[in-house]
């Protein structure tokens, strides 16, 4: 069989092309997965004692109080911290003296619902 050279450059272009397409249809397409650093927001609260919104959520630790406490409210959460000062006395009059002092992390969308609750947007 006789080849010419337009078959052999049809024979390259084809190559190419099944090349190229194989390429893309490897690469897993446009899929963006959510940046969480620009999705989260910090937020603050140091509620009164025995008015901590999550007072009643189930827990054996601060911690995960909080997390009961929000995902009774459907809001996930990404990060959290105490930073309640260590020399800070708690009384036992509940109402008068102020609670832990608590950062949360979580996603934006929740922002309006929290601030209800009592938490402030902590600046970046």
């Amino acid at each position: 069989m006789k080849t010419t050279p337009f078959s052999c450059t049809s024979k390259i272009f084809s190559l190419l092309f099944l090349f190229a397409s194989f390429s893309f249809s490897c690469s897993g397409g446009n899929t963006k997965e959510p940046n969480l650093n620009t999705d989260l927001v910090k937020l603050k609260i140091t509620p009164k004692q025995c008015k901590e919104p999550w007072l009643h959520s189930e827990g054996n630790t601060l911690e995960n109080k909080v997390r009961n406490y929000l995902k009774d409210l459907n809001i996930k959460l990404r990060n959290f911290e105490n930073i309640t000062p260590k020399d800070v006395v708690m009384c036992q009059a509940c109402e008068i003296c102020s609670g832990p002092t608590i950062t949360i992390k979580v996603d934006k969308t929740h922002v309006d619902r929290l601030i209800k609750e009592g938490f402030s947007l902590v600046p970046n």
